[in-house]
């Protein structure tokens, strides 16, 4: 079984002990430095037409995120992010096995109305089949506040190369978009949908691929504890060009989550660790002889 993005299982070491030393339970503020983490166990399930050499059609994974936000005056703030998944799949297969992603994002705040800033990204992603691309990323991205509402758009640029050969045989120079919506119950349950959409190069041939994912995420946190639990499905589906390959993807996830510096769903949505990154290594080590 292949051992691929270790960053997912540090981050899995790193989220436990986190929960307990934010037991402490600093008193909520703007300006001071926090963040949340999380880990999760999965298993998915994939549906594939015209697709050779991807053995797998079901196995489990794992990953984990840790996302820190960094105040720098007014209403500007920094967000550092790191997450990764392995995926456990045949050794003799060309399944995606897994990836690790970091970035940064800088953005203005109000955290009645609205968020606007900028993002970059650079990662890895893996097949079962020793190939690894390394990917990046760059775009805006923006919110906007309601009483139980949060909308997010993100609008980038993605390019991507395989390691091993120097060649850009990768999903690349790749478009996307991506929507959220979140929906607070109350200040410590979250409802969470999103749609996403991105169209590049897959091979060296610049045969298009298109990527459409989408997901939906129910998250619940324990204020007693700075920590909570979350459900999630996540779908994602690849369709290359002219060869009419296409692979699609369902991922069920049970996870943890902590925060530390400040607490509640919804404070953290407005005050905090409010961003992401679309995991764009994951599309990239598709466009690598997945469905190449």
């Amino acid at each position: 079984m292949k051992s691929v993005p270790l960053l997912a299982l540090a981050l899995g070491a790193v989220a436990l002990p986190a929960t307990a030393f934010a037991a402490g339970k600093p008193a909520a503020s703007d300006d001071q430095t926090s963040g949340v983490g999380e880990f999760w166990l999965g298993y998915s399930f994939l549906n594939t037409d015209n697709v050779p050499g991807v053995v797998d059609d079901s196995y489990p994974d794992m990953g984990g995120a840790l996302r820190v936000n960094i105040p720098a005056g007014g209403d500007l703030s920094f967000q550092v992010d790191f997450q990764g998944e392995s995926a456990f799949v045949d050794d003799t297969s060309k399944n995606y096995s897994g990836s690790v992603l970091g970035g940064t994002h800088l953005s203005w705040r109000d955290p009645n109305e609205w968020l606007a800033g900028a993002f970059v990204g650079v990662g890895n992603g893996f097949n079962a089949a020793d190939e690894t691309t390394t990917a990046w990323l760059i775009g805006a991205e923006g919110q906007y506040y309601l009483t139980d509402w949060t909308f997010y758009g993100q609008l980038g640029y993605m390019d991507a190369d395989e390691v091993d050969t120097g060649t850009p045989d990768a999903f690349r120079n790749a478009w996307f978009g991506r929507a959220v919506a979140r929906f607070f119950v109350d200040s410590n349950v979250k409802l969470e949908g999103e749609l996403s959409y991105a169209n590049g190069e897959n091979d060296t041939d610049a045969d298009d691929m298109d990527v459409w994912g989408w997901g939906l995420r129910y998250e619940r946190a324990l204020p007693s504890m700075d920590a909570g639990f979350f459900v999630a499905y996540q779908g994602n589906s690849y369709n290359s060009d002219p060869e009419a390959r296409t692979a699609t993807e369902h991922t069920i996830k049970l996870g943890l989550n902590f925060a530390f510096g400040i607490e509640g769903q919804k404070y953290i949505d407005r005050h905090g660790a409010t961003l992401d990154l679309p995991m764009v290594t994951r599309w990239s080590a598709y466009g690598v002889d997945v469905v190449d």
